[in-house]
């Protein structure tokens, strides 16, 4: 039992990983559109 739990907490770590790391990506290259129209 107690390795299953430990899976599906890895699961759930690597799901949340992975949304940081789209949210950093959308944030960046919005960042160079904005960028883009200021310069």
């Amino acid at each position: 039992m107690a390795n299953k739990v430990k899976i599906k907490d890895l699961k759930k770590e690597v799901k949340l990983r992975e949304r940081k790391v789209k949210r950093q990506e959308t944030k960046l290259k919005s960042a160079k559109k904005a960028l883009k129209k200021a310069a």
